[in-house]
């Protein structure tokens, strides 16, 4: 091999090396997607239509109808208040299913918007910040899967230690599951596999747009350290330094686009599952206040209810540092060395300036600020609710 070529080899290996992938960001909530039938690409097959239409009927339909099924052959309060409990998380884990499911051509065109940001250029020290984020997002994804999945392992452990006497969850069988062990087991397995299966679909439903958010902050730092080092350069013409202005402004714009698609995500999914964590988190600590459950039975509870918070939390989070890095786009603008710059410049800078001073806030229905405001207003109506279901004496 001549010198010429291991040089263009090694000049090779170095930029792959240096790439930066926003999309590998999101790999294990894809991963979770795909057990839906959910592939995020341009090829959807046949198969993939089928799998998603099987899962939805299997889990969604048929598994959620014995939950309601079931209501009517409770025999006491805590059966009722388990009922409804589960009852309520399928209903929200359904709907906002249908909403990822609808908006997954978007989820692909977000992914091409962010590989168009990846290919801008960017300092080494804003790469490694950037991989970071990824990485990040990498990690807590699979500490959710593994959290979510340990939520409804713990409910299946309580059963197993009940002697046969009660399963994992409040539901219907076309059977009577504790005439016999292989019964018992059987269905407890079956009632497992789904639980299991709806676990993996609110990964994705609850943390998808919490991920997309802190990439884009991630990107849109990077944005504003390039807009702040704008200043006049000798070695530039006119124009040619216009010109990556005109390029911050459009991968600004870019940022933007993505954030209306989360917003068209998160908003509806958000208010569903406000909601589903006030209801749930309430009669599910009614559950402990009013009945003396097992010690496993009780960390099965206070698992649970945690989950109900931890489904509202990052997307409170991120939305809301978006939002104060949205706001800093003004004084970071105002920071460069705008000066020294063109009058041509400086009259594009000053209505980019205008054009930016709007707050970038998501709306849960299009009506309540998602932020870590309305996160304490929930944790807040939780605790009201539940004060309300059980009064004192």
């Amino acid at each position: 091999m001549s010198l010429k070529n291991s040089i263009v080899l090694l000049g090779s290996k170095n930029s792959l090396e240096n790439k930066v992938e926003s999309i590998r960001a999101f790999g294990i909530v894809h991963f979770t997607l795909k057990f839906q039938g959910l592939v995020i690409n341009e090829d959807y097959l046949l198969r993939h239509k089928i799998h998603v239409v099987t899962n939805f009927i299997l889990t969604n339909i048929l598994y959620y109808a014995s939950f309601t099924i079931e209501l009517f052959f409770v025999k006491n309060l805590r059966q009722l208040l388990e009922n409804i409990a589960m009852n309520i998380c399928v209903t929200a884990c359904s709907v906002k299913f249908l909403v990822i499911l609808k908006l997954r051509p978007s989820l692909i065109e977000m992914n091409e918007h962010l590989k168009r940001l990846d290919s801008r250029p960017m300092t080494d020290k804003q790469k490694d910040k950037l991989r970071k984020e990824i990485n990040f997002c990498r990690l807590t994804s699979l500490m959710v899967v593994v959290f979510f999945l340990g939520v409804n392992l713990t409910h299946t452990l309580a059963a197993a230690l009940s002697h046969g006497t009660k399963l994992g969850f409040e539901t219907w069988f076309p059977y009577d599951w504790s005439k016999n062990a292989f019964r018992y087991w059987v269905s407890l397995f079956m009632q497992t596999i789904f639980q299991l299966q709806m676990g993996l679909e609110d990964v994705a439903n609850d943390f998808i747009g919490a991920l997309y958010l802190n990439v884009l902050s991630a990107h849109l730092q990077i944005i504003m350290e390039r807009f702040a080092n704008i200043h006049y350069d000798p070695e530039k013409t006119d124009e040619e330094s216009f010109q990556d202005f005109i390029q911050c402004l459009e991968d600004h714009r870019i940022i933007m686009r993505l954030f209306e698609i989360i917003q068209r995500t998160l908003s509806f999914t958000i208010f569903i599952q406000f909601i589903t964590s006030i209801l749930v988190f309430s009669t599910t600590g009614l559950i402990y206040l009013r009945f003396s459950p097992s010690s496993t039975e009780t960390a099965a509870v206070f698992i649970f209810m945690v989950a109900e918070i931890a489904e509202i939390y990052p997307s409170c989070y991120y939305s809301n540092k978006f939002m104060e890095q949205t706001d800093q786009i003004v004084f970071m603008l105002y920071s460069s060395n705008w000066m020294d710059l063109s009058p041509r410049f400086r009259k594009h800078l000053i209505i980019f300036m205008q054009m930016t001073q709007e707050k970038k806030i998501i709306l849960a229905g299009k009506q309540i600020p998602i932020s870590l405001v309305t996160f304490m207003s929930v944790m807040k109506a939780m605790y009201t609710l539940l004060t309300i279901l059980n009064p004192s004496e």
